[in-house]
C-alpha cells in the first residue's frame, strides 16, 4: 500500500460486478480477505501505456492462481491515476473480465462461506 496516496481509492469495474469504490483501509481488508483464497497468485503484464502529461498509467494484465474449487485466471485493464509528482497512486481503476468474474467468484465465495460455517 506504500505506493498509494493517503486518499487513494480503488474501483473494481464494471459496476455490474457490484463492487463499491474502496479507500485504502477498505481495499486492504478486501485484498487480505480474498488473497488467501488464491494460492500461487501471479500477475503478468502484457502491455503498459504511460501518459506523463495526464499522469496516468494503463496496463493490460492477466492473472493465474489455484483455488480450492479449481484454477483461477482473469484478465484486467487497469488505469492508475498518479499524484501530481507522479510518485503515488491517487486512483486505481481495475476492469476485470466481467463474465469470468460473475461466474467464478460467487462459487469461490460460497465455498468460503461453507468452509467458514463448518469451522465455526
Amino acid at each position: 500500500m506504500g505506493v498509494r496516496s493517503a486518499d487513494c481509492v480503488n474501483t473494481i469495474l464494471p459496476a455490474s460486478l457490484g463492487f463499491q469504490t474502496m479507500n485504502n483501509e477498505e481495499y486492504t481488508v478486501f485484498f487480505t480477505r480474498n488473497l488467501h483464497l488464491l494460492k500461487d497468485f501471479h500477475l503478468t503484464v502484457h502491455d503498459t501505456l504511460i501518459d506523463e502529461a495526464a499522469r496516468k498509467v494503463s496496463m493490460h494484465l492477466t492473472s493465474s492462481a489455484t483455488t480450492a474449487i479449481g484454477d483461477y485466471s482473469n484478465e484486467y485493464m487497469v488505469t492508475l491515476h498518479m499524484t501530481e509528482d507522479g510518485r503515488k497512486i491517487d486512483r486505481f481503476d481495475e476492469f476485470a473480465d466481467s463474465k469470468y468474474s460473475a461466474e467464478f467468484l460467487p462459487k469461490l465465495y460460497e465455498y468460503k462461506a461453507q468452509t467458514d460455517k463448518a469451522n465455526s
